[in-house]
């Protein structure tokens, strides 16, 4: 399996952000029914939720990686269920593998700077 780098899972949290951010402007700029509009305000919402875990993701990883855990499983949740709702199973399938790729890099990057921590390997 590919390990995540904390400099990779951060970018990746940066450009996942920057692609809801660029889904959300053209869902609102379309002019569409209130629907459209109010997805691209859920899609911008958490988008700016992805931006800030991944300006702040080395603090996270550190001090509350349950916090960026469970980000990611209700995302991604939500996710897998509106592909499962609109028939698109192979969708839901890779959404939740991506899930689980993401939690096991979140939980390992965490022990990683933990145990470095606990071998003064880094400065507190």
């Amino acid at each position: 399996m590919m390990k995540e780098t904390k400099k990779s899972l951060k970018i990746y949290f940066i450009v996942v952000a920057a692609f809801g951010f660029y889904s959300s402007f053209s869902l609102i700029l379309a002019n569409s029914d209130m629907e459209t509009n109010l997805s691209g305000l859920v899609i911008f919402v958490l988008s700016s939720i992805f931006l800030y875990y991944g300006l702040k993701l080395y603090d996270y990883l550190e001090n509350s990686p349950k916090t960026l855990i469970n980000f990611v499983k209700i995302v991604f949740g939500i996710d897998v269920l509106i592909y499962l709702l609109i028939g698109k199973v192979i969708h839901a399938v890779l959404m939740g593998l991506l899930a689980w790729y993401l939690v096991l890099n979140i939980k390992r990057l965490s022990n990683e700077i933990i145990e470095a921590k606990k071998e003064n390997k880094l400065p507190n």
